[in-house]
């Protein structure tokens, strides 16, 4: 009795189980087949637009123009007027040398320069020429009495009227005056030369004495030394006390020139041909800039010459771009990255950037069919616009793309739809 009791209560004991997983298995079945429930999704629409491509290529700045501060004449410093590291505007007194004895050659070349134009006038007053012509004009009166008296005897020499001896002696006073008056015109052509010569040496003279003053002025002014730009200036590197300027000049400090400010950077060969024809003029004169600190730098810039040669070693070209700097908060040597428009894609299928994501090493996004149940499209994208992706393949634009809720859908699940609000996107 005891082992078949033992065999009923087994029996029933299978019986419940039995009962208990139909009902289980009766359950799961009923579960499956009811439809999965709505997700609820935000959507937009895939718009066509006309995009430029953007690339950015990292760049650094570099100053448009770098002066080295240097004494020029020899002296003891004596002042150094301004703080280190701060704005210097062009003529701005930098530093003084001490000026005493610039200012005595000075005045010792101006007395020079008030010698020669004595030595001037008196050469310009000299009486040798007009005692020259006089000489002349009195060697030709007596030429002229020679030959009257000769030609007075000659008649009367032939008539026997008076002794020979007169008519040699007039011939040879002619003679005689004849040579005067050679010797007159000889001492007057020198006499005209030597005055002229010495006039020319006294101008001469007056000319290097007053280039001599010059330079004592413009040395005197160089013991005040002024910024010749305006710009960021350095460290003082030679304190006030020294003597400066003998032998080659030291540097007394560093100007950098910040506004403008050039942006230099590089254009793959392979962009160049690409781009070259495509990159319009506009987008040369707006360009942007990302600082290391990933903010937008608040001017634009403007590609001010393009290098002549492409680097064989790195196979780029080189690009200088001028940047606007009033406040001076680009310095030299700082990198970054240059945005810049190459071409305009026309047509382009933009969507937001969270609708994309990864299927199989591929990117997908999901639509919404006119069933209101979301499909798995494949697509192909390529750059960005406005934080939009820039598909170009897989879309055809005006299909109403998930943007979120991405996670809750499956393909073919029905799904409520709600549209982007403006101040959602970003």
């Amino acid at each position: 009795m005891e082992k078949t009791g033992r065999r009923v209560g087994a029996i029933r004991v299978s019986l419940a189980a039995c009962i208990c997983f139909a009902g289980c298995g009766k359950a799961r079945n009923q579960a499956a087949a009811l439809p999965p429930a709505a997700a609820a999704v935000l959507v937009e629409t895939a718009e066509v637009r006309n995009v430029p491509i953007i690339v950015d290529l990292v760049a650094r700045t570099e100053a448009v123009a770098t002066v080295e501060i240097r004494a020029s004449v020899e002296g003891r410093l004596t002042d150094a007027s301004f703080r280190e590291g701060r704005m210097v505007r062009k003529g701005q007194v930098l530093f003084r040398i001490d000026p005493r004895r610039y200012e005595a050659q000075v005045r010792s070349a101006g007395a020079a320069v008030e010698k020669a134009m004595a030595d001037l006038e008196m050469a310009r007053e000299q009486q040798r020429l007009v005692n020259a012509q006089a000489a002349l004009r009195e060697a030709e009166a007596g030429l002229l009495k020679a030959n009257q008296e000769l030609e007075r005897l000659k008649p009367l020499a032939a008539r026997r009227a008076v002794p020979q001896r007169d008519l040699d002696t007039a011939i040879a006073d002619q003679s005689s005056a004849a040579a005067r008056v050679e010797d007159a015109r000889a001492t007057l052509r020198t006499t005209t030369v030597s005055d002229r010569l010495g006039v020319q040496q006294a101008q001469a003279a007056l000319t290097a004495a007053r280039a001599a003053q010059e330079k004592a002025e413009l040395d005197r002014e160089e013991t005040v030394i002024s910024s010749p730009i305006d710009g960021l200036i350095g460290r003082i590197e030679v304190a006030a006390g020294n003597y400066v300027g003998r032998g080659e000049p030291g540097r007394l400090a560093t100007i950098s020139q910040l506004d403008p400010i050039e942006v230099v950077f590089s254009i793959p060969e392979a962009l160049y041909l690409q781009t070259r024809s495509k990159v319009q003029r506009s987008a040369l004169e707006h360009i942007e800039l990302i600082l290391s600190d990933n903010t937008t730098y608040p001017s634009r810039g403007r590609v001010a010459n393009v290098g002549r040669t492409v680097d064989p070693k790195t196979g780029t070209l080189q690009v200088v771009a001028e940047f606007p700097n009033p406040r001076g908060i680009l310095l030299p040597g700082m990198f970054g990255r240059v945005r810049l428009a190459v071409e305009t894609r026309r047509n382009a299928v933009l969507v937001s950037e969270r609708a994309l994501f990864d299927v199989q090493g591929s990117k997908a996004v999901y639509l919404v069919n006119p069933e209101n149940k979301a499909t798995l499209r494949s697509v192909a994208a390529e750059g960005n616009y406005e934080g939009k992706s820039i598909v170009i393949r897989g879309l055809s634009g005006g299909e109403s793309v998930i943007v979120e809720g991405i996670l809750k859908v499956r393909p073919g699940q029905p799904v409520v739809t709600q549209p982007v609000q403006t101040g959602q996107r970003r």
